[in-house]
C-alpha cells in the first residue's frame, strides 16, 4: 500500500523554474520566517524562497463581470501572470477566475496536499512544476483533462513537455514554460582565451583545464553540485537519468549504475583538479564571479539570462548563448532545466470551465502574448511561439545585438522526456545536504550518488513502492 508521506522543504522551491526562482529572489526578507513557519523535518533550500502569506493575496479576479460566471480559483506565483487572467476574464465572461498566490513551489504545494486531505479548500487550477506533477498523479488527485478536449492541443507542443504531462491517452495538466539549456559564455573573455564554444564534452574537459592552468584564478564554468536539478538536467543529456517511473506502485531508482558512475566520474576528474568553481549556483556570490571573469560560462537554463541580467555590470554586452556540449560528436541532443504545468484537481466542482482555463492559459497566442513578456518572461513549450521569427530574433542587453533564442529554441524539440519520480520533494530534500560535501571537496561525485541511492531506495520502500535498481 502506498503512503506517501509528502515532505515538503522550507523556503524556497528551488532552482527549478524561472517564476519560482524570481519569487524566491522578491521574497530574500522573509526567507527566515519561511524556515520556521514551514519546517516539517526537511532540509534548507540552496536558494531564498518565498514565503507563505497567511492569507492569500488575491492578484486578479476580485471582481467578475457577470454575477452568473463560473467562479474559478487559480494559485500560481509567476510574476505578471494576473494580466494573463484579467485578459481572459475580459474574453469569457460565463468564467470569473481569480488569481490567488499562496507561496511559490513547496509552500504552494504544501497548501495544495493540506486542502486535499481536509477534502477542501484546494484551488481548481494551479502551477504545478514538472518535476512534482507524478506527487499528485500517484494520489489521483489530478483530473484526465482530455475529457475537456486538452488532447487536441498535443501537435501545439514540444513532445518531451506532452509526454510529461500525460500517461497513454490521459492528460493530467497542460505543460507551459521550460528551461532548454545552453552554454551560456561570456564571448570577450574566451575569445582573449582562445577558446571557441566546446561542442563535446571531452572538448569542455580540455579548454576547462587549459582556462585555469593559464590563469588559476579563473574557470571555464561553475559546478552546480549542490542543484540536483540541474545535475539531474545534466544527466537525462547523457541517458544517465537515475530514475523511472510510468504510474502506479513500481519505480526504479539507478544513481549507481554504469551509466551514472560514467557521468560522475567525468565532472569528478575536474572537480579534483580544482578546474571548476564550486560556489552555491543562482547567489549574489556566482553572479558575481560572472561579472568579474571568475567564470567564463554558465551552463544555463533559457531563462538564465534574465536572473544574471540585473547582477551584471561590467560584464554586460558580453554573453552569447551556445548549443550545450555531445557526448557525442555531431549529435543534437538538448537538456531541460525548470519549467511549470497547469493541472486540474479533482476537487473542483468546475473542471470543465477549469479545465478550458488551463487550455487557454497554455496553448493561445493571445496568452503567450502576455506571458512571453517581462515581468513573467516565460520560455514556451508552445511550438507556434518557438518557431516565431519575433521570438528567436529578441536581443537582451546582456547579451549586445545577440540572439539567444536561436540557440534555446533550437534546443527545445530536442529535449527527451523523463520519467519523474513521485517524490521529488524528498529528493530535494536530501541532495542539498547528501551533496554538500562535493561542493567543498569532502566527498566525492561517485559516493554522493552512492549515498543518494541508499536514502531514496529505503524512502521508496517505507512508502510502500516496489523498487527496482
Amino acid at each position: 500500500m502506498l503512503t506517501l508521506t509528502r515532505r515538503f522543504r522550507p523556503g524556497s522551491p528551488g532552482p527549478r523554474s524561472p517564476a519560482s526562482r524570481t519569487a524566491g529572489w522578491l521574497a530574500m526578507a522573509a526567507a527566515a520566517a519561511v524556515l520556521a513557519a514551514c519546517g516539517s523535518g526537511g532540509g534548507s533550500s540552496s536558494s531564498p524562497g518565498a514565503a507563505p502569506s497567511s492569507s492569500a493575496s488575491v492578484l486578479a479576479g476580485g471582481s467578475c463581470a457577470s454575477s452568473s460566471a463560473t467562479k474559478i480559483t487559480f494559485w500560481a506565483w509567476v510574476p505578471g501572470i494576473d494580466r494573463a487572467v484579467t485578459a481572459f476574464n475580459k474574453s469569457h465572461h460565463s468564467i470569473c477566475v481569480t488569481l490567488e498566490d499562496v507561496g511559490a513551489g513547496s509552500p504552494e504545494y504544501v497548501k495544495i496536499s493540506d486542502a486535499l486531505k481536509a477534502g477542501s479548500g484546494a484551488p481548481d487550477v494551479a502551477e504545478v512544476e514538472f518535476d512534482e506533477l507524478p506527487s499528485f498523479e500517484v494520489t489521483h488527485n489530478l483530473v484526465n483533462m482530455a475529457k475537456y478536449g486538452a488532447d487536441a492541443y498535443k501537435s501545439d507542443f514540444v513532445p518531451w513537455a506532452w509526454q510529461e504531462v500525460s500517461q497513454g491517452p490521459a492528460v493530467y495538466a497542460m505543460p507551459s514554460d521550460s528551461g532548454p539549456v545552453g552554454f551560456y559564455y561570456n564571448a570577450k573573455q574566451l575569445a582573449a582565451s582562445h577558446i571557441t564554444p566546446p561542442t563535446t564534452w571531452a572538448q569542455f574537459a580540455a579548454d576547462a583545464a587549459a582556462l585555469h592552468k593559464a590563469d588559476p584564478s579563473a574557470y571555464l564554468t561553475n559546478f552546480a553540485g549542490s542543484d540536483l536539478q540541474w545535475i539531474m538536467s545534466l544527466m537525462a543529456q547523457d541517458n544517465a537519468f537515475p530514475f523511472a517511473y510510468a504510474g502506479g506502485s513500481k519505480v526504479t531508482i539507478n544513481w549507481t549504475g554504469p551509466a551514472q558512475m560514467a557521468f560522475a566520474s567525468y565532472w569528478q576528474n575536474m572537480l579534483a583538479k580544482h578546474e571548476l568553481n564550486t560556489v552555491t549556483d543562482i547567489t549574489a556570490t556566482a553572479f558575481a564571479d560572472m561579472d568579474k571573469g571568475i567564470d567564463a560560462s554558465w551552463i544555463s537554463s533559457a531563462w538564465g539570462p534574465s536572473y544574471f541580467a540585473p547582477d551584471a555590470k561590467s560584464s554586460v554586452g558580453n554573453w552569447r548563448a551556445a548549443a550545450i556540449p555531445q557526448w557525442t560528436a555531431g549529435a543534437s541532443t538538448a537538456a531541460n532545466w525548470g519549467g511549470s504545468t497547469y493541472p486540474v484537481f479533482t476537487q473542483s466542482a468546475h473542471p470543465a470551465q477549469a479545465a478550458q482555463f488551463s487550455e487557454w492559459l497554455t496553448a493561445t497566442d493571445a496568452s503567450w502574448n502576455i506571458v512571453k513578456t517581462p515581468p513573467s518572461s516565460l520560455f514556451p513549450t508552445y511550438v507556434p511561439l518557438l518557431n516565431s521569427t519575433s521570438f528567436k530574433d529578441l536581443t537582451y542587453p546582456i547579451s549586445g545585438s545577440s540572439t539567444p533564442n536561436v540557440a534555446f529554441t533550437a534546443a527545445a524539440p530536442n529535449i527527451s522526456s523523463v520519467q519523474w519520480p513521485p517524490f521529488m520533494t524528498y529528493a530535494l530534500t536530501e541532495a542539498t545536504t547528501t551533496f554538500a560535501g562535493v561542493m567543498d571537496g569532502k566527498e566525492t561525485l561517485q559516493q554522493a550518488f552512492t549515498t543518494f541511492q541508499g536514502q531514496l531506495v529505503s524512502y521508496a520502500k517505507q512508502q510502500g513502492f516496489t523498487v527496482s535498481t
